[in-house]
């Protein structure tokens, strides 16, 4: 079972009644804590709202069952993971699949193509990668299967999948749309073939240059770890899978060609990333609460980058400030 720091705790009430925002244990956040949720001279602005005073301060108080709060949650990855991926039930495409088949029809010979295709687009439904069951017998001697996990570890593995969903959704809707513009200013040829060789390539292989322009684009003193890790996670440069939710991300050092030490160091595809603080966990990024700035990069294969005189100004290998 993972242990993760929050920097907004989950904490629970013996009801099952979940407080937004309030400090909690930081020893065990995974422990429950009462909390005083009477208010003074209450006022009702919606379901689960109220506003009122609290030790003579004016405050809103949000509460939620915590059971809702999770279905709503898992409900809604779900709902957007068919949306992206299609359903397997009822063998819809989904975005992925529009996708697939308008750069397929663009590849055609009847539209001025190749006749091949290189597909890049992992499809990784992030839902498949849940629940491990544990084997053996319960209290009734039943041979049963089960999971468990920390409800706080969770609710932020969701809230990550919600978030690198919605991006991919985004990033789906837009190719769709220049593919299909694309589309639209050739003719059709009827009297060529439709079919199209479609072959599997791995995306970060293909993704280099992908990877590098954003990267020139990214790097600059104050930069957001967050926003990195979501774009990086969101065009499926990483998976959230290959991660634990109390990894931490910036555990380590990096060196420059002329020996320069920085800590609180990342590594991403040829990219040496300093940062301003450590340690920050993947629970920590996707609870939105915590997050590190980035201070010096360094990339030592300059040609690679497009506009490496913007964004890499040092010599080749050297740390940039």
């Amino acid at each position: 079972m993972k242990h993760n720091a929050l920097s907004k705790p989950l904490v629970f009430l013996p009801n099952l009644i979940l407080i937004m925002g309030l400090g909690a244990c930081r020893s065990n956040p995974n422990k429950a804590e009462a909390i005083q949720t009477q208010l003074d001279q209450p006022a009702a602005v919606s379901s689960g709202q109220n506003v009122g005073l609290k030790s003579g301060e004016m405050v809103v108080l949000s509460k939620v069952q915590i059971s809702e709060r999770l279905r709503d949650l898992q409900n809604a990855v779900y709902s957007l993971e068919d949306r992206v991926y299609g359903t397997r039930k009822l063998g819809s495409l989904g975005l992925y699949g529009d996708l697939k088949s308008c750069m397929r029809r663009n590849a055609s010979h009847q539209y001025g193509g190749s006749g091949t295709l290189v597909w890049t687009e992992p499809l990784d439904r992030v839902t498949d990668k849940e629940d491990d069951l544990k084997l053996g017998l319960d209290e009734k001697k039943d041979l049963v299967g089960v999971s468990e996990e920390y409800l706080k570890d969770r609710l932020q593995r969701f809230q990550g999948y919600k978030m690198i969903l919605q991006k991919r959704s985004d990033e789906f809707e837009e190719k769709i749309e220049q593919c299909k513009a694309d589309l639209a200013t050739k003719t059709q040829d009827t009297s060529q073939s439709s079919k199209v060789m479609v072959s599997e390539a791995p995306k970060v292989t293909q993704d280099k240059a992908a990877i590098n322009t954003y990267m020139c684009s990214y790097v600059r003193p104050g930069a957001s770890l967050r926003t990195l890790m979501m774009n990086a996670f969101a065009h499926g440069w990483l998976s959230l899978s290959d991660f634990s939710l109390d990894q931490n991300l910036l555990g380590g050092s990096a060196k420059d060609v002329k020996g320069e030490t920085k800590t609180n160091a990342f590594l991403f595809s040829g990219w040496k990333l300093a940062f301003d603080s450590a340690p920050i966990t993947v629970g920590q990024l996707l609870d939105e609460g915590k997050d590190a700035k980035l201070v010096a990069w360094v990339y030592d294969h300059k040609a690679e980058v497009s506009r490496a005189a913007a964004c890499l100004p040092q010599p080749e290998g050297v740390w940039n400030h």
